[in-house]
């Protein structure tokens, strides 16, 4: 059983005549005739009774006529369906972040991406700031969820803004600090403090902050934690107070509060970094359609 033997008997059997029907199909009457006969001889079944004056269906052929209009109509959805994908160009779009985090800023820009364009096909990678930037400068990487401080020195590289990230410290809320309304370096004097390790979020320039946390660690035994999962963990275990960039603090076990530590601090620009060459149209509209709040 083939497609030209089902077209030959559906046009049959849409016009009872075969004439016709071969002139539909640009075929001769015969080839429509062995075409049918073939298939009535897979089939071990009459499906038309036909002499000099009329052409009409069998019982059986009257049930099979569903059938091979059926069988015609998923060969021609999955015709077009193998046509549009071979006009369909296929673009791996791959997008780098340091945290688990990070991933819930992509939900909206990657739906709207994924609607405008079939072909996008997203592939995150979720690694350390020095593995990204390695991949970055290979050209692995069309977009870099960062901040600005991680690009710092990074060739052929631009940064797009679309948050300023304050730091907060996250501790238990029975801690006898938690009633403060906010967090200074001299409240942590005595305690241990949680911060992400430089791979996370590296301190390429001097800052404050930075000389603040090489002096603390001198005399204490703080923690560089692996993910901002693994500091909130912590915290929540009593560890130590967690010094964290904004956008890591969210979705905190009830157990746990924030504060904002250090407002005259300078806060962190967290963005988007893309090449500043060679722009294609998906590294573009993955900049338009970013959330300016990832908060």
């Amino acid at each position: 059983m083939n497609t030209q033997q089902l077209l030959c008997f559906v046009c049959v059997a849409d016009r009872l005549n075969f004439t016709k029907a071969a002139e539909e199909l640009f075929l001769s009457p015969p080839t429509v005739t062995h075409h049918i006969q073939t298939l009535e001889a897979e089939l071990g079944t009459a499906l038309l009774i036909r002499n000099s004056k009329m052409v009409r269906l069998t019982e059986a052929g009257q049930g099979f006529y569903n059938d091979a209009k059926e069988i015609l109509a998923k060969i021609e959805i999955a015709r077009k369906k193998m046509q549009d994908a071979a006009h369909t160009e296929v673009r791996l779009f791959h997008i780098g972040c340091t945290s688990s985090t990070e991933l819930r800023y992509l939900k909206e820009t990657l739906r709207i991406l994924g609607q405008k364009y079939p072909g996008f096909s997203p592939v995150l990678h979720v690694q350390d700031y020095f593995s990204l930037k390695k991949m970055f400068e290979a050209e692995q990487l069309d977009v870099m969820l960062c901040t600005r401080n991680m690009i710092y020195k990074l060739p052929n590289c631009e940064f797009h803004p679309v948050a300023r990230a304050v730091l907060y410290a996250v501790l238990p809320k029975d801690s006898p600090l938690a009633a403060k309304g906010e967090l200074r370096f001299d409240d942590l004097k005595d305690q241990r403090v949680l911060t992400l390790h430089p791979k996370m979020v590296p301190f390429e320039q001097s800052s404050r902050l930075r000389e603040w946390i090489i002096d603390h660690s001198l005399n204490h035994m703080d923690i560089h934690c692996e993910s901002d999962r693994a500091g909130i963990l912590l915290a929540e275990c009593g560890y130590g107070v967690a010094i964290f960039p904004e956008f890591y603090t969210v979705d905190l076990p009830d157990t746990l509060t924030r504060l904002p530590f250090e407002k005259d601090c300078q806060p962190l620009a967290f963005g988007i970094a893309c090449r500043k060459q060679g722009k294609d149209e998906y590294t573009r509209e993955f900049v338009a359609n970013f959330p300016t709040q990832a908060k």
